[in-house]
């Protein structure tokens, strides 16, 4: 199929009109690579299609990695909400992992480590990480591994995000059930809050 004409674009794109009125939106450096130019005859207009969706596909990847860190679905994902097709999507996050630029097991690791300090239960992080499109067997493992005591962690969420909604039985409850979608159980929370408040009491009264 003989290329007509070729009219520079936006976003480093090339518009190229075929003899049969196919319009190819290509990477600029794909059409300078192939020497495209008028009259030149391309074989398979979806080959070269997706070899620069995938070329651009790539280049967006690795603009996303530098920004922050994603897990493989997360990255793939967002390849396609940005209009890069499945295949070109899912081979750009291939190449990715390729290259070392994403690794779901440090990227869950990481997250994890920083929920858990945050305040979240096991049980929230673990759907979280489920959530960023993390394996089962990944997020089992890291659950198994981690030993924080969720009582510890119940007790500082209170102190510092929790003790000045504590005031009348109204709001304690409305402090339980925020902290039961959080993950915690109800045996861990009950005996915090009856500690916390046996606390208060003793320092009140002396």
């Amino acid at each position: 199929m003989k290329i007509l004409s070729i009219k520079s674009g936006k976003k480093h794109l090339d518009h190229i009109i075929l003899e049969d009125g196919t319009e190819l939106s290509l990477d600029k450096d794909i059409v300078e690579a192939k020497k495209l130019c008028p009259g030149f005859d391309i074989t398979d207009p979806e080959d070269i299609r997706f070899e620069s969706d995938y070329a651009r596909a790539k280049s967006r990847a690795l603009w996303y990695l530098s920004r922050s860190d994603h897990s493989e679905k997360a990255l793939r994902d967002k390849l396609i909400a940005a209009g890069f097709g499945p295949v070109a999507s899912a081979q750009a996050v291939n190449r990715m992992a390729e290259l070392g630029l994403i690794d779901d097991e440090r990227y869950a690791r990481r997250l994890a480590e920083y929920l858990s300090a945050s305040g979240s239960s096991k049980r929230e992080i673990r759907y979280k990480l489920s959530m960023k499109g993390i394996s089962s067997d990944i997020i089992k493992e890291i659950s198994s591994e981690d030993e924080t005591d969720e009582r510890e962690k119940l007790a500082r969420l209170i102190e510092t995000k929790y003790k000045t909604k504590l005031n009348s039985e109204k709001d304690v409850e409305k402090v339980f059930a925020a902290l039961v979608r959080k993950g915690f159980s109800y045996s861990d929370i009950k005996s915090v809050l009856k500690n916390y408040s046996e606390q208060i009491e003793f320092s009140e009264e002396n």
